[in-house]
Order: C-alpha cells, then sequence, then structure tokens
C-alpha cells in the first residue's frame, strides 16, 4: 500500500504598514510583540522582526487572532531585522 502525503504550503499572512501623521500608526500581520517601551516597540511580523522607535510610543490595541496592532506616539523610524544584507556586501565580504 502506498501512501501519499499531500503538502500545501500554507499562504504568508498579510502585511501592512499605515502611518499618519508619524503619530499614529497600524500593524497588520503581527505574530507578537517583544517589547513595548515609550521609546521602542519591538515585533516580530510576518515579514520578519520589526522595530517602531520615538517618543512617548504605547500601544493602544494588539489582537493576536488578527495579528493586527495599533499604537500612537512619536514616530521617528520603523526597521526591519533579519533580511538579506545587500548584494554587494554579500559579495565583497
Amino acid at each position: 500500500m502506498n501512501i501519499t502525503q499531500n503538502k500545501t504550503a500554507l499562504p504568508e499572512a498579510k502585511h501592512a504598514v499605515t502611518l499618519e501623521n508619524r503619530n499614529r500608526g497600524s500593524i497588520d500581520g503581527v505574530s507578537k510583540v517583544v517589547s513595548a517601551y515609550p521609546d521602542a516597540i519591538n515585533l516580530v511580523t510576518s515579514k520578519g522582526a520589526l522595530t517602531v522607535s520615538g517618543k512617548d510610543l504605547k500601544i493602544l490595541k494588539f489582537d493576536a487572532d488578527t495579528g493586527r496592532l495599533s499604537f500612537d506616539g512619536e514616530v521617528n523610524a520603523l526597521k526591519y531585522d533579519g533580511g538579506k544584507k545587500p548584494l554587494l556586501k554579500r559579495i565583497f565580504k
């Protein structure tokens, strides 16, 4: 008897970042809140680790079921970690 397994890839979770006037935002595709401080919110998203940096940041709502997070505070930067290095840096080590 031969058993064949059907392996189907799960669809990648939607990821979107919305920022309004640098002081209010929402992020879809959040799987985990690593830490939240007034100067930084560290998240794990479907596209990698994300750090929101700024002043007076606070999480207004996080729904783990939908992966949606909303926050407010003055945003200075959004930075993704864990991505591939640029091609030239990989070539010229």
